[in-house]
């Protein structure tokens, strides 16, 4: 049987298009794992649907870091440990490896608390010290020192790297065990929406310019960026695989969207799914409730405290802070069930990188199987999805005044967007479990390759 090893800068279970990915393969034969980050409670090993999830801590200690810091210290550093375990060798590792018992999550920032007043404890834990270009080296130096034991010594045939962060790890160890590399890129990473220094990113996306053109297979989340890759560090060719919903696995919610709200029908209630951040444009959504004045809107996921206190701040200032609601995450398989309620989606990305120019995001997909119309902002990818399906309407990105009139429109004229049969075959058509068939034969190429290389 074919060893797939995924590995993610998250725990893994909560990462749903890891979760998908690593469920198919393991439906289709595959022995998949997926390598990712201790995380609250989660235990260090766990099975959940056919795949297996090991969970490794990242230790504090710089001293652990140093084999990592130097270009193929860390796989040497592996190979001497197991060679010399008790020799002054063994005993120099047993020194590094002893920060484990400092472990902790892979990007906290929280300083010591004991003896340091309020004002610097917090001055110190909004300190981002990962935007200096040296940190952005340690961060990695970090991932190498967790993961590429374990990912060795899983001994896989295809390592799989979920996101950047994971590219390195995944790539030595692919070397050092003669395996095939497969690298999911979530995101156009030359061009995404992070607020490091130039420097940092610099330094960051040549670990993606060293390392990608050893990958076997690459994909990614839209045409757009494919595109991009290409251009960019000259592949042949970029796999697809969108963030869509596996139809098969969607089951009903408890309650729905607007009984838990307690909004009557006929109340227009616009809907965002998804993490609660910055730039995701929900400011503006706010700023055009004020010219809407019988719309609540609603935003469900997960929320970063600073933002999330910002939006409280300016719902209050405009006065529309009742029609503001705020629910946490709903499982992904209720999610669609869930938002159906809805009158409409809103998608209000600013056009600040080029990886939102052309980003498909989850959130495009729900609203689509939860016969939801989309508003989305006038950017290259969604605005050619939502368009050439006859999904909703788009407006001039950051423009309070043309979002207000798509939303007003969407609603008044619902009927033209959803329940069309188009509509219904293109749920279909874009399944997960119908999307997912360009990862499979991908798969099916790289184990025949592993296959012919043992015989």
């Amino acid at each position: 049987m074919t060893r797939v090893v995924m590995a993610v800068n998250n725990a893994g279970s909560n990462d749903y298009r890891v979760v998908k990915s690593a469920e198919i393969l393991a439906s289709a034969g595959y022995d998949c794992v997926v390598v990712g980050l201790q995380s609250g409670d989660l235990p260090s090993h766990e099975t959940i649907n056919g795949v297996r999830y090991v969970r490794v801590a990242m230790a504090r200690s710089r001293w652990a870091l140093l084999p990592a810091l130097v270009p193929g210290g860390a796989l040497l550093w592996h190979w001497l440990c197991k060679l010399r375990p008790s020799s002054v060798t063994g005993a120099l590792a047993q020194r590094f490896t002893g920060a484990h018992k400092k472990l902790s999550a892979a990007h906290s920032t929280d300083p010591p608390r004991d003896g340091l007043p309020a004002w610097l404890r917090r001055r110190l834990h909004n300190f981002r010290p990962a935007t200096a270009p040296f940190s952005v080296r340690l961060l990695f130096a970090r991932y190498l020192q967790a993961y590429l034991p374990v990912l060795i010594a899983l001994d896989a045939d295809i390592y799989h790297a979920h996101e950047l962060w994971m590219l390195e790890s995944c790539a030595v160890a692919a070397r050092a065990r003669s395996a095939k590399l497969f690298y999911d890129s979530h995101e156009l990473e030359p061009h995404r929406n992070l607020d490091w220094c130039a420097a940092s990113n610099r330094r960051r996306i040549r670990y993606e310019e060293r390392y990608i053109r050893a990958a076997d297979v690459v994909f990614t989340v839209s045409p757009g960026v494919a595109r991009e890759l290409q251009r960019i560090y000259g592949l042949p060719s970029v796999g697809l695989l969108r963030n869509t919903p596996w139809l098969a696995r969607l089951r009903p919610a408890a309650r729905s969207l607007r009984a838990m709200l307690a909004l009557a029908d006929d109340v227009p209630l616009v809907v965002y799914t998804g993490l609660v951040t910055n730039n995701r444009g929900l400011d503006l959504v706010l700023r055009a409730l004020v010219t809407l004045p019988a719309f609540h809107v609603v935003m469900i996921g997960p929320a970063e405290p600073k933002t999330a206190a910002s939006l409280t701040s300016l719902a209050t200032e405009l006065g529309v802070d009742a029609r503001v609601h705020t629910l946490p995450p709903v499982p992904p398989e209720e999610l669609i069930d869930f938002i159906a309620s809805g009158d409409v989606a809103v998608i209000a990305l600013p056009d600040v990188c080029l990886s939102y120019r052309h980003a498909l995001p989850n959130k495009l997909f729900e609203a689509l199987f939860a016969n939801l119309p989309l508003v989305t902002s006038d950017l290259e990818d969604m605005r050619d999805f939502v368009l050439g399906h006859g999904l909703g309407e788009v407006f001039a990105q950051g423009n309070v005044t043309a979002l207000s009139a798509a939303l007003r429109l969407v609603v008044a004229q619902r009927a033209r967007y959803v329940d069309s049969e188009q509509r219904k075959e293109l749920c279909q058509r874009l399944s997960f479990e119908r999307e997912a068939a360009g990862l499979l034969d991908c798969y099916r190429m790289l184990a025949a390759q592993v296959s012919a290389n043992k015989a």
